[in-house]
């Protein structure tokens, strides 16, 4: 038996064309949710739709400001999307977002510093959601911090990582490890692969 990948198109018509938006999948709603970007015609925006694997639909159009160059991932413990920082037409931005299903709501305005380009996934073996890196908004400073939100606050964890933004990242759930590759510093764009693993230490 051979495996056949095949992708097919499922839809033209739901959200406005646009780029540099973000998506993540929420496994309790089973549905993928979209937020924010800009339009060919260089508006921001935030709206959000839902994608259930035959139609989109918005589900909301107010809750965090416009933005790109954000970050989602879904909490699978608490079953809510988190949303950090991104980029307006004028500054970054550093607030912190929750969507449980229904409405947004902000649930931070402090911890990692103003930011976009950054990444984020959800650590299922921990419960925590990690935050590494991006840049600022004049391009001056690429960080290289590593941040751990736990459904109430922001703690940082790290601040010794490479320094990169443009970057990706995903949880290996077998091994317990952030896994990142590639981006860009304020140099090259990168081909480097690097993993984050929790380690117990005795004090």
């Amino acid at each position: 038996m051979v495996e056949v990948w095949l992708w097919s198109q499922k839809q033209d018509i739901g959200p406005l064309p646009r780029g540099y938006h973000a998506m993540s999948y929420d496994s309790h709603k089973q549905k993928t949710l979209l937020f924010g970007g800009v339009s060919f015609n260089n508006e921001y925006l935030n709206d959000t739709w839902e994608w259930d694997g035959d139609i989109w639909t918005q589900v909301a159009d107010t809750g965090p400001p416009i933005r790109v160059f954000t970050s989602m991932t879904f909490d699978s413990q608490r079953n809510k999307t988190i949303l950090f920082g991104g980029r307006d037409s004028t500054s970054d931005l550093r607030d912190t977002w929750e969507w449980d299903s229904s409405i947004w709501t902000q649930v931070a305005d402090i911890g990692p510093s103003s930011r976009h380009f950054h990444s984020m996934v959800f650590n299922s073996e921990k419960n925590k959601t990690i935050l590494f890196a991006g840049v600022d908004y004049n391009y001056q400073n690429i960080f290289h911090d590593t941040w751990i939100w736990n459904g109430k606050f922001w703690t940082q964890r790290q601040d010794i990582g490479p320094q990169k933004a443009l970057h990706s990242m995903a949880y290996d759930s077998d091994r317990n490890h952030v896994v990142l590759f590639g981006g860009a510093n304020n140099i090259a764009a990168l081909s480097d692969t690097w993993e984050l693993k929790v380690e117990i230490h005795p004090e």
